[in-house]
């Protein structure tokens, strides 16, 4: 007789299939399971799901000093025009979704060199209601009949 005590063979194969069935518990945990997402994640997608709902058109509003607005439904990309006494004033306002704000200020004093710079800027494409608006105020303003 032995004094060492016997594991059987059943019990072994039991602890076996116990830690597989929980392994499998787990990664089926892991795979249904709703995980948050980051911050910049988040920001993200609720931009891409306020574009979704939202048609951008180009809307125009002049301010007490002659200036007029134009800019996307969500204020992403807006432009101010004015008349300067040397030609066409244009500020362009471009929002990013993480917070970021890049502002441009220029001077055009002829149509040609405002047309270059209009058709190098990718608005021209993505909003092109609002481009189309772009090109005729300021080709207005710069002659100075408004």
């Amino acid at each position: 007789m032995s004094t060492q005590p016997a594991t059987p063979a059943a019990s072994s194969a039991a602890v076996a299939e116990v830690s597989a069935s929980r392994a499998a518990r787990q990664r089926a945990w892991d795979r249904d399971a709703v995980r948050p997402l980051g911050e910049k994640r988040a920001l993200l997608h609720a931009q891409r799901q306020r574009a979704d709902k939202v048609r951008f058109v180009a809307r125009a509003a002049t301010g007490s000093d002659g200036a007029l607005l134009l800019r996307t439904e969500d204020g992403a990309v807006a432009f101010v025009l004015r008349s300067a006494t040397s030609g066409l004033t244009v500020e362009r306002t471009q929002r990013r979704p993480l917070g970021s704000c890049l502002v441009q200020t220029l001077l055009f004093t002829g149509h040609e060199s405002f047309a270059r710079w209009c058709e190098a800027d990718a608005v021209r494409f993505d909003e092109p209601v609002l481009y189309a608006r772009l090109r005729r105020e300021g080709d207005v303003l710069i002659d100075g009949k408004r």
